[in-house]
C-alpha cells in the first residue's frame, strides 16, 4: 500500500511532467547535497525549487520547506505548493493547487499572499516570478550615465549630426536654454545600446551555417570582440550588424547601423562607442534576459521626456493586468495558429512596446493551456504575431526601435520579415503638418466622412502604414497637457499643429469628447474608431481624473454610449497611486467591449486596490484572487449599474470601502435625508458659488503688504488661519496691471464664507470656513448664500464639516492624486446639502453650533475617529436635523479607515 510519502513523490513527478509539457523544464526528487529538493525547474537559467505538500491546511510546513532551501542558499527563488486534499496523480492536470512564493528577501507570510489555480496558472506564475529579480533600476542608472558620457563627448554639430540622421526633434523647450540636440543624441546612441543589447542575445540564435546572401565572416563576432580595439570598434559593429541582417532583425540593426554611420570617423568617436559597448554589456549582465519590461523601464529611467510628450512607461504589472483582462480564454481558439494569426492588436502610442508585449505574452499563455502545436506550427505563430497580429506606432524612433527589439525577441531565431511598429511624425515637415497618430483619426470612415476624409488628406501628413480594423486596441495614452506638449516647437509650428488638430475634428460628433486642449482625449477616441465596428475591445490606461473630473463627462458618456464599460480598476494604495512608473499621478484601468445586443448592457466593475501590485508575478496573483468576485481587505469589488454609469457617474472608484460608495450614491441621487423630511439640494440652489481660484490668480497678486484698496484674500489652504470653521485672511491682494476691471468684478463676488478648491487629506481639516471680513481666495471659492445671509452660511459651514458632508464633498472630488484632491467649480455647485430655506428651526440650532465651535481646532481628517470637536460637530447636526446617530457614527468610522484619509494601505 502506498504511503502518503509515496504519493507526494508521485505528485511531485506528475506536477514535474506537467510544467514541462508547459514549457518550464522541471525534474521531481532531485539530490542536491544532503539536500532533497521535491522539484527542480529552470526558467531562463534561473534555477527554481518547488516544495510541496498535500493538504491546503499544510501551508505552514510548505512554507518551511521552501524557506529552508533559501537558507541553504540552494536557489533564489523558491514556491511553497499545496496540492488538494485526496489528490491523485491521474488528477493533477486538471486540479486547483495553492501556491505562494518566497524569494531571499523573507516577506512574511501572510494569506493574501496565496494563489490558487490550475498547473498552467501556476506555470504562468512561474514563468514570470524571475522579473523580481533583476536590478532593472541599477542597470538604468549605469546605462544613463554611460549615455551621457558617450553624447558629452560630442560636440554640437556632431549630436545635430546623429539627431537628423534618425530624424530626432530638437528637444530645447522654449523655456530652456541649452543644447537641446544634447537630449537628441542620448536618444540615438540609446539605438546604438539597444542594438548592442539584442547582439548579446541573439547570437545564439543564429543559423550554424553562412546565409547564401551573405560573403563576409560567420558567424558573426560577438558583442564583446566588436568592443576589444576602439580603432576598429565602430568598424567591427556595422560589419556584425551588416551580417546579422542577411538573417534579419532589420527593425533592430537597420536604424543603429544608420545612428553608427551619423558618428565622426574620428578616434574620440571609437573610444565613444567603445566606452558604450562597455557599459551595455554590464547592463547585459544584471539582467536575466532582454525582455520588453526591462527595455521600457531602462528606456524611461534614462530618457524622462514625458512631461513633454506624455511617455509614460506602462508598469510590467499594469500591463499584466490590462492584457489578462482584455484578452478572454473563451476569445477564440487558442490551440489554431491560424485563428491567432487572424487577430489585430494595436497600440497608437506604443512607445517601448511594453502593452503589445504583454498581450503577446499573454496570447502564449493561453495557447500553452490549449496545448502547443507542432515545430513548424509555432515558427508560422511567432511570424505572425510580428507580421500581422501586433501593431504599434509612436513618435519617438528611440522608442519604436525598442519596441522592435522587445518584439524581435518574442522568438529570436524567429525571422520575421515586416514588423508594423511605425514611426509617425509629430511636427511640421516640409511644410506639411504631422500629427503623429491622431492622424489616423482621418483614415477611419466611421468618425470621418468621405469628404472630409478627402480634404484633410491634402493638408496632414499620414502615417507609412495604415492598419486594419483592430480586435483590440491596447493603450497607454500620452495625457499630456496643450501647455506641455508642443514645447518643443516654436510658436508658429506650435498654432499649425493645433489649426490641424482642430481641423481634424470640426464637425465630427465627438469632437467635445476629443477635447482638444489634451491629447489624451483624442487618442482615448481614436482607440474607439480603429476597433471593427461589429466586435472589439479598448483596453486603457487613464488618469484617475477621468472617472471623475467634470471637464470628462462627454469622454466618459462617449466611451459608455460605444462600450459596455466591462471593468475600472483603481488603486487606493498610498504607495503606489500610479500605473506608470515615471509619473507620480494616480491612473486606472479600463476594459470597454463593443455591446451589440438587444439586451441591457451589465453592470460595470469597479475594483478599487488596496495594495496595487510592482511585478507581473504578483499582477497575476491578483488576478487568480479577483475571480471569486469577492471584495477582501485587498481589493473590493462593486457593480454598477449600466444606466448610472452611462450619465457619467463614475464615482465609484473615489471610496475603497463600498459601503461608503453606496451611501454616497444614496445621498447623491435622493431628494431627503434618510430617516428625516429634511430635503437635500444643491449648494447653488442656495447660495451662489465662485468666482474660482484661477480667476482670482488671473486678476491679482498678493502682497504681504496692505495696498492702496486693503484688500485681502484667503489664498492657502494649510496654515494656523485654516484650523478652525473662524478663519482669517492671510494675504493683501491687488489687480494686475490692466486687469483692474476684471478684479473689481470678481471682487464683488466676496464672501465670508468659503470652499476648499484643493485640499490635503493628510494635514487638511475643514471643507468650509468663514472668514471675519468678505473675502475671495486661491484655494478657496466663496459661497454666498442668497437668503437669510450669515445663519444660512454658519449653518452650512457646520453641516459640510460633519462627517456625512465630508463624504458628501469626497464623494465628487477629482483624484489626480489619491490624497491630494481637487474640486472644480462644478463639483462645488453641485455639493448636496439640507434645504435650510424651508427649515428654520435646524438652520438657527446649526448656527448656534458654528458659534459655539467656530475657534475649536478641527483635527486633520487622517484623525477622524480621535477628534472630538468633529464629533461634537456630528451630535450637534443629528440633534438637528433628527439623522440616526449610529448610521452617521458608522460613516465616520469608515471614512477613518479610507487609505486615501490615512495615508497609508487599507489594513495597515
Amino acid at each position: 500500500m502506498a504511503t502518503k510519502h509515496d504519493l507526494e513523490n508521485l505528485l511531485n513527478g506528475e506536477l514535474a511532467k506537467l510544467l514541462s509539457d508547459a514549457g518550464i523544464p522541471a525534474e521531481a526528487e532531485v539530490k542536491q547535497g544532503k539536500w532533497r529538493l521535491d522539484i527542480l525547474a529552470d526558467v531562463d537559467g534561473l534555477r527554481v525549487v518547488l516544495e510541496a505538500e498535500t493538504g491546503f491546511g499544510k501551508r505552514s510546513e510548505a512554507i518551511k520547506d521552501a524557506d529552508a532551501r533559501l537558507k541553504q542558499n540552494l536557489t533564489v527563488m523558491a514556491f511553497a505548493v499545496c496540492y488538494p486534499d485526496g489528490a491523485h496523480v491521474d488528477d493533477l492536470a486538471d486540479a486547483n493547487v495553492q501556491w505562494t512564493l518566497r524569494t531571499q528577501a523573507g516577506a512574511n507570510w501572510t494569506e493574501s499572499e496565496w494563489s490558487q489555480g490550475t498547473i498552467p496558472d501556476l506555470a504562468t506564475a512561474i514563468k514570470q516570478a524571475p522579473a523580481n529579480f533583476d536590478d532593472v533600476d541599477g542597470a538604468a542608472k549605469i546605462l544613463s550615465q554611460g549615455l551621457d558620457t558617450g553624447a558629452q563627448r560630442l560636440s554640437t554639430p556632431q549630436r545635430r549630426a546623429l539627431a537628423k540622421a534618425l530624424n530626432l526633434p530638437d528637444l530645447k523647450t522654449k523655456t530652456k536654454k541649452s543644447d537641446g540636440y544634447f537630449t537628441a543624441a542620448k536618444r540615438g546612441l540609446l539605438v546604438v545600446a539597444t542594438a548592442m543589447l539584442f547582439h548579446h542575445r541573439v547570437l545564439e540564435h543564429l543559423p550554424q551555417s553562412r546565409p547564401d546572401q551573405w560573403h563576409g565572416e560567420w558567424p558573426p563576432k560577438t558583442a564583446t570582440a566588436c568592443s576589444l580595439h576602439h580603432t576598429t570598434t565602430i568598424l567591427d559593429f556595422d560589419h556584425a550588424w551588416e551580417a546579422i541582417l542577411a538573417v534579419d532583425y532589420r527593425p533592430v540593426f537597420a536604424t543603429a547601423r544608420e545612428a553608427l554611420a551619423a558618428l565622426p570617423a574620428t578616434a574620440d568617436a571609437g573610444q565613444l562607442v567603445q566606452g558604450l559597448a562597455k557599459v551595455v554589456e554590464q547592463v547585459a549582465r544584471m539582467v536575466s534576459e532582454m525582455r520588453h519590461d526591462l527595455l521600457g523601464r531602462i528606456f524611461h529611467r534614462v530618457l524622462d521626456t514625458a512631461r513633454y510628450d506624455g511617455s509614460f512607461y506602462t508598469s510590467t504589472a499594469a500591463a499584466t493586468l490590462l492584457a489578462n483582462l482584455a484578452i478572454r480564454q473563451g476569445d477564440r481558439d487558442w490551440s489554431d495558429a491560424d485563428a491567432i494569426s487572424e487577430m489585430r492588436i494595436c497600440d497608437p502610442a506604443c512607445g517601448t512596446g511594453t502593452l503589445l508585449m504583454a498581450a503577446a505574452r499573454r496570447i502564449h499563455d493561453l495557447r500553452e493551456r490549449e496545448g502547443k502545436g507542432d515545430l513548424d506550427d509555432e515558427t508560422l505563430l511567432a511570424e505572425a504575431l510580428v507580421e500581422d497580429v501586433l501593431w504599434g506606432y509612436d513618435i519617438n524612433v528611440s522608442a519604436t526601435h525598442m519596441a522592435a527589439s522587445a518584439l524581435g525577441m518574442l522568438s529570436p531565431k524567429t525571422q520575421a520579415r515586416d514588423f508594423n511598429i511605425v514611426e509617425t511624425t509629430l511636427g511640421v515637415k516640409d511644410g506639411q503638418v504631422h500629427l503623429g497618430s491622431i492622424a489616423l483619426l482621418q483614415a477611419m470612415p466611421r468618425l470621418m466622412g468621405e469628404g472630409s476624409a478627402r480634404q484633410i488628406e491634402e493638408n496632414i501628413g499620414m502615417p507609412d502604414k495604415v492598419p486594419e480594423p483592430m480586435d483590440l486596441v491596447i493603450m497607454n495614452p500620452p495625457f499630456t497637457r496643450d501647455s506641455l506638449r508642443h514645447d518643443q516647437f516654436t510658436r508658429k509650428e506650435e498654432q499649425t499643429i493645433k489649426r490641424a488638430e482642430k481641423r481634424l475634428l470640426d464637425g465630427q460628433p465627438y469632437r467635445r469628447a476629443a477635447r482638444l486642449h489634451s491629447s489624451g482625449g483624442m487618442f482615448t477616441v481614436l482607440a474607439e474608431r480603429m476597433l471593427k465596428s461589429n466586435r472589439g475591445t479598448s483596453a486603457l490606461i487613464l488618469p484617475s481624473v477621468v472617472p471623475t473630473a467634470p471637464g470628462n463627462l462627454e469622454l466618459r458618456k462617449f466611451l459608455a454610449e460605444r462600450f459596455h464599460i466591462e471593468t475600472i480598476i483603481s488603486t487606493h494604495d498610498p504607495q503606489r497611486i500610479f500605473m506608470s512608473e515615471n509619473t507620480k499621478i494616480g491612473e486606472s484601468l479600463f476594459i470597454c467591449r463593443r455591446w451589440e445586443s438587444d439586451q441591457p448592457k451589465p453592470p460595470t466593475r469597479f475594483i478599487n486596490l488596496a495594495r496595487n501590485p510592482s511585478t507581473a508575478y504578483e499582477a497575476l496573483a491578483l488576478l487568480q484572487r479577483l475571480e471569486p468576485g469577492r471584495s477582501t481587505k485587498e481589493f473590493t469589488i462593486q457593480l454598477v449599474d449600466s444606466k448610472r454609469v452611462e450619465r457619467g457617474d463614475w464615482f465609484a472608484t473615489n471610496f475603497f470601502a463600498p459601503y461608503l460608495v453606496s451611501e454616497f450614491s444614496k445621498l447623491a441621487d435622493g431628494e431627503v435625508l434618510p430617516g428625516t423630511d429634511m430635503s437635500l439640494n444643491r449648494l447653488d440652489k442656495l447660495a451662489d458659488v465662485g468666482p474660482a481660484g484661477q480667476r482670482i490668480r488671473d486678476a491679482f497678486t498678493k502682497t504681504e503688504v496692505a495696498t492702496e484698496g486693503g484688500r485681502r484674500a484667503l489664498w492657502q489652504y494649510e496654515g494656523d488661519s485654516t484650523f478652525s470653521m473662524q478663519a482669517s485672511t492671510d494675504w493683501y491682494i491687488e489687480p494686475k496691471p490692466a486687469k483692474s476691471h476684471l478684479a473689481d468684478r470678481y471682487w464683488e463676488n466676496r464672501s465670508h464664507f468659503l470652499l476648499p478648491a484643493k485640499w490635503r487629506l493628510n494635514t487638511g481639516s475643514l471643507s468650509a470656513v468663514r472668514v471675519e471680513s468678505r473675502a475671495v481666495g486661491s484655494l478657496w471659492v466663496p459661497f454666498t448664500p442668497t437668503e437669510h445671509y450669515d445663519p444660512m452660511g454658519k449653518a452650512l459651514c457646520t453641516w459640510l464639516n460633519s462627517s456625512i458632508g465630508v463624504l458628501l464633498v469626497l464623494g465628487g472630488r477629482t483624484n489626480e492624486v489619491l490624497r491630494r484632491p481637487e474640486f472644480s467649480l462644478e463639483a462645488q455647485r453641485s455639493f448636496r446639502v439640507p434645504d435650510f430655506r424651508s427649515h428654520e428651526d435646524a438652520r438657527e440650532n446649526l448656527a448656534a453650533a458654528f458659534e459655539e465651535l467656530k475657534s475649536e481646532t478641527l483635527q486633520p481628517l487622517s484623525k477622524l475617529m480621535q477628534d472630538k470637536v468633529r464629533e461634537t460637530i456630528d451630535r450637534k447636526v443629528i440633534d438637528a436635523l433628527g439623522l440616526d446617530g449610529e448610521w452617521v457614527r458608522r460613516i465616520r468610522r469608515a471614512l477613518s479607515e479610507e487609505p486615501a484619509l490615512t495615508g497609508r494601505r487599507y489594513g495597515n
